[in-house]
């Protein structure tokens, strides 16, 4: 099953947000067991396409998930182990959470937080644009080594929240 079909979506990265939530509500007034009350006998794999829909589109409204999922069915693992990333990167990575404690002390803490978060949010927009050219041109390695850069960055911005 590949969920850019269900819902008739090009598999891409950059994906049109209603579109997929349009579809998405027409395929659960169609499939989803409250919305097909009339039918008495109602087989189980309508409920298991529900679910598969809600699967499905929690996974393509995510970037993150939305990436690994199609490196999944383009047939390449995604690591299970930890990920390796640069020296530059885990450097960048450690620097961060090092700022992250000293702005917690800070007096000017909210100010300070709103400008690392801004240039973080940068950073991950960058990470976006350059992980939809490598899945573009289907450049599997270099597209989980973004993704993994990725997960780290949203690690740091959860943290700063």
């Amino acid at each position: 099953m590949n969920y850019f079909k269900i819902f008739n979506i090009k598999e891409n990265f950059k994906i049109d947000y209603k579109k997929l939530s349009r579809n998405f509500y027409k395929l659960q007034k169609k499939f989803h067991p409250d919305m097909n009350i009339k039918n008495i006998k109602y087989g189980k794999t309508e409920k298991n396409k529900s679910v598969e829909i809600n699967n499905g589109y929690k996974i393509l409204k995510n970037p993150i998930k939305r990436a690994e999922y199609i490196i999944k069915i383009n047939n390449l693992k995604i690591f299970k182990k930890k990920e390796i990333c640069t020296t530059k990167f885990l450097i960048y990575i450690f620097k961060l959470n090092k700022k992250i404690e000293k702005i917690k002390k800070s007096k000017k803490y909210k100010k300070e937080k709103k400008q690392l978060l801004k240039n973080i949010k940068k950073k991950k927009h960058m990470y976006y644009k350059k992980i939809y050219i490598n899945i573009k041109n289907k450049k599997w390695e270099k597209s989980k080594n973004i993704l993994t850069k990725l997960k780290f960055i949203k690690k740091i911005i959860s943290k700063i929240k």
